[in-house]
């Protein structure tokens, strides 16, 4: 260090300022000086002759140092062995991964917050023990929250320490090597009969039209809703009903019924009558300024689509919603940012989008839910099991499909379901005939597997020689 001087103390050095005096002298400042675990060489301030230190103290402190250091209990030996703390793993996992994720991991920061942080935030990671997360786990189910949620929380906390360990923030192995997670019986098998799906239909219907489609296209394909919500203008094959659906299995294809191809087309259509103005509150400002400049009172501006604008010309074609002719209003310089604003903002080629056009979601079904108490369907004191909620319709799809001989293998396929296995809580539903059985046996085989295991049947034993029940099923399943 650049001014250091020697004293006559091993170690020790003085720095004299040039500007800092002290009873009318230069201030000197001490230091010792020391090599880390490292073998690089460090200095460290003991402070100023103004602050009644001298060259003896530092000598002293040095001493006490370096006895710690050989004990290995020097601060600074102490503070590298602490390691990163959970919270600091967090926050540079929240940078580095969550853009990766759906919602910008908005759940996962959620529960960090509310239940994780806490108890684990100051902790280092290295000192959290299996022994101290069982103990966490059962806190948390004797708060009331269900296996599936405390599996959630548990699981986020692995994620990150596994991936502070792939990018070497973190040695060892994780605690979660240890501890077994919550067991979680999660696996509905009720479903909607044909009269309880038009019931709900009806009334979902009577409170949005939106979630009538979405409702529609579930019930009628087995789709998830976060499929159905992710689905974009060019996923629709028109000519031939197709719709390529990107799940969390990979990528299928399924034709879709009149029904949900409707739903879908009317969904497209719908698309461009996206409200401009998300709420009358939280924009009444600006709704005023595009009055003042417009023209259009404030309750049009409030109803203004995306199919009244024409931004190429400048103008917007409104009709009131209570009828009269549509009349024509110019676009001014001043207002013109404001609504290539909010169409950049509703861009997207998403066919069901919320209000202002951003993407609706998975947890966000309020409609459905308020619907089905409304048609009876939730009871009170119900099991959460049978209570049906969006997923039930994946169930009922699949349901119908078995009762009506859909072998298991094919509505595995439709629903993406990576094996059978998923699929065989409907085969109870099934009309009893040899191909399911046959399927039943291979129920843990992936899908390619059992169309291998059939091709080798009719090989062995010649297409005479197979029952017809499995030709019907072979037949059925293409």
């Amino acid at each position: 260090m650049k001014g250091m001087a020697k004293t006559k103390f091993i170690g020790v050095y003085r720095y004299v300022s040039d500007t800092k005096r002290f009873e009318g002298k230069p201030d000197e400042c001490f230091y010792y000086s020391y090599r880390d675990e490292d073998k690089k060489f460090r200095w460290h301030k003991v402070g100023w002759r103004s602050e009644k230190v001298t060259a003896q103290y530092a000598a002293d402190k040095r001493s006490e140092f370096m006895v710690a250091a050989r004990n290995g209990e020097a601060p600074q030996q102490t503070k590298k062995r602490k390691g990163i703390t959970f919270g600091q793993g967090y926050e540079v996992f929240a940078e580095k991964w969550f853009p990766n994720l759906k919602n910008n991991g908005a759940d996962i920061a959620l529960r960090y917050r509310v239940h994780t942080a806490p108890l684990f935030a100051d902790k280092p990671v290295d000192k959290i023990t299996p022994l101290e997360l069982e103990d966490y786990k059962l806190a948390l189910l004797k708060k009331g929250l269900a296996p599936a949620t405390v599996r959630l929380i548990l699981g986020d906390m692995r994620n990150v320490i596994n991936k502070l360990k792939k990018w070497g923030l973190f040695k060892g192995d994780s605690p979660f090597e240890q501890v077994d997670m919550p067991k979680v019986d999660n696996a509905r098998t009720r479903f909607l009969s044909k009269s309880e799906a038009a019931l709900l239909l009806d009334t979902i219907n009577s409170h949005s039209r939106k979630w009538f489609l979405i409702t529609t296209i579930s019930l009628n394909s087995g789709a998830r809703l976060s499929e159905v919500t992710g689905t974009r203008v060019h996923d629709l094959q028109h000519e031939t009903r197709v719709w390529q659906i990107k799940g969390k299995t990979g990528r299928r294809s399924i034709t879709l019924n009149d029904a949900a191809w409707n739903a879908f087309m009317e969904a497209l259509e719908r698309r461009q009558r996206i409200i401009v103005f998300t709420s009358g509150l939280v924009d009444q400002d600006t709704i005023s300024f595009v009055s003042q400049e417009t023209g259009l009172f404030p309750t049009d501006v409030c109803y203004l689509h995306l199919d009244c604008v024409d931004m190429e010309r400048g103008i917007i074609n409104y009709r009131r919603r209570n009828g009269g002719k549509c009349k024509t209003y110019r676009i001014t310089e001043v207002v013109r940012p404001i609504f290539e604003e909010w169409i950049n903002k509703c861009s997207s080629d998403l066919i069901f989008t919320g209000r202002g056009g951003v993407h609706i979601s998975s947890s966000n079904t309020k409609t459905f839910d308020r619907s089905a108490n409304e048609c009876g369907l939730n009871p009170a004191g119900i099991d959460s099991l049978d209570k049906v909620v969006f997923h039930t319709l994946r169930h009922t799809y699949c349901s119908w499909e078995a009762i009506n001989g859909t072998p298991l293998f094919k509505i595995a396929r439709l629903v993406g379901h990576k094996t059978t296995t998923m699929t065989e809580r409907y085969a109870h539903l099934c009309p009893v005939t040899e191909s399911q059985n046959l399927i039943s046996k291979y129920s843990d085989t992936t899908l390619s597997q059992i169309s291998t295991i059939l091709a080798s049947l009719i090989a062995e034993k010649g297409v005479g020689n197979v029952p017809q029940a499995v030709l019907d099923w072979l037949a059925k399943a293409d």
